[in-house]
This record gives structure tokens, sequence and C-alpha cells, in this order.
């Protein structure tokens, strides 16, 4: 049963590190890349990984925006595709490019360590569903219309299909990585977006996945932070997994 086995996992990672064992529907060995997703420099802006780049920026209202970007992404952000960045000892250029971030579908954390702790947890099979910010994937049309939106769990452990709980996003695509790394250009991401499924939105505003100010990115992450504060508890983790399937609206604190 679901609830068992994230009873065992949970009572496991208290105090040790499992041995990795890659998703075999992934057909990737986590465990290559699992090091970069869990330590982080407070110094760097950019960290190139195997599948993509990590970014992270230092706005001046605290925390941090952490993002995962692609070639085309970086180019969009104006920052290097080739080298290494710093961190910026200018304020407004941190909130700056914290709030491109965020129109590209990074996440606002209230600090490194609560990201990795929870970020672990997931790479070690324990299920988050709603609880867990979802990857948004936004692709912005050369016309200057509109906004692609494409976004899944950041699960990376299959559901039982006889669980009565059901995930409120589905896990991500088998064939995402190698298709959205080969799109060379913005409109190319949006074609990319298209085909799996992503919605259109006229204006960027109507989207709520993409906070239209820094204070609102760090609000959704403060929701998140909640969220994650429950996962935290053991009774409440067993529970939510073996009780019937809630809504993420209903289960999510409301936005003020």
């Amino acid at each position: 049963m679901l609830s068992a086995l994230a009873s065992f996992l949970w009572v496991a990672l208290g105090h040790q590190q499992l041995q990795m064992q890659p998703d075999p529907s992934s057909g990737v060995n986590v465990a290559m890349y699992r090091e970069p997703y869990l330590s982080h420099d407070p110094n760097t802006r950019t960290e190139f990984l195997p599948l993509s780049c990590k970014i992270t920026a230092y706005p001046s209202s605290g925390g941090i925006v952490l993002g995962y970007f692609s070639a085309v992404e970086l180019a969009h952000l104006d920052l290097s595709r080739t080298k290494p960045a710093n961190r910026s000892s200018d304020p407004v250029e941190e909130d700056d490019l914290a709030l491109r971030m965020l129109h590209l579908g990074a996440h606002w954390w209230p600090n490194w360590q609560l990201y990795a702790r929870h970020q672990e947890r997931i790479l070690e099979g324990i299920l988050y569903d709603f609880h867990f910010p979802p990857n948004v994937n936004v692709g912005y049309p050369s016309s200057g219309k509109g906004v692609w939106v494409f976004k899944f769990s950041a699960d990376e452990r299959i559901w039982d299909e006889e669980d009565q709980r059901k995930p409120y996003l589905e896990r991500k695509p088998d064939d995402w990585d190698g298709r959205i790394n080969m799109a060379l250009t913005m409109d190319e991401r949006c074609d990319v977006l298209k085909d799996f499924g992503a919605t259109f939105y006229e204006d960027v505003e109507d989207c709520k996945d993409i906070p239209t100010t820094l204070q609102e990115g760090v609000e959704e992450g403060r929701r998140y932070e909640r969220l994650l504060k429950k996962m935290e508890d053991t009774k409440y983790v067993d529970e939510w997994l073996s009780g019937p399937e809630v809504s993420s609206d209903a289960s999510m604190p409301a936005k003020t």
C-alpha cells in the first residue's frame, strides 16, 4: 500500500540517505544527477548541469528565486550559455533577474535548505503532488503576443493505479528533456510546448502560474512553504496518502 511505503521511506530518510535507484519509467539514472540538485554555493548565479542550467537569484526581499533553464531561456534572461556567473552585489540587479526568472516559471524559496530537504525526499520516492511547486515551463512567441505554459508534477515516482488518490498533475513526459532541449529559438520552444499540450494565454496576467510582481512570487512561495511543513509530519503524510482524493485547490492555503 502507498501509505505503508511512505511511512517506511520517511523513517529511513530521517537520519540517512537511501541508495538511489532510477525510476524505470524515466529512462534516466537519477543517482547521476542527485548531488547538483541538493548542494548549493550561495555566491553562484549559474551552474551547468547535465540537462539544464541551475540559476539562482537573491532578491532584496530575502530568500532565493531558483530555476532550471535551457539554453533558449538563458538567452532570454541575457545570461551566458557557456560561462558560469556569480551573484551580483547590486540588489536592483538581483531583483530584476528574480522577477524575469519568475516570468519563466522559476519559484521563490525562503532558503536553499527547505528546497533541498524536500527535493531530496522527492528523489528518494516520496510523493508530494500539490505540496511541492510544479515544474512550470513557459514560452513567449517572438510576435510579443501571449504566452504558452505547460506544467507537470515534480514527483519522480508514479502513483499506484489501484490507489484512490490521483495526482493533480501528470509527471514529466518521458521524452520531455530530449525534445525541449533541441529548441534553438523561443518560437521553437513554443512549438514544443504546444505539442505537449501547453495552454495559451493571450494576456500573461491571466495565467495564475506566472507572478506579475516579485511580491506575488514571494507570497506563492510562502503558500508552498506552509504545505511543505505539513509534509514534515509523518502522521499527516500517512493520512494524506491513504485518504480519499482531494483537489489541490481545496487543500492549498488560500491566497491572501
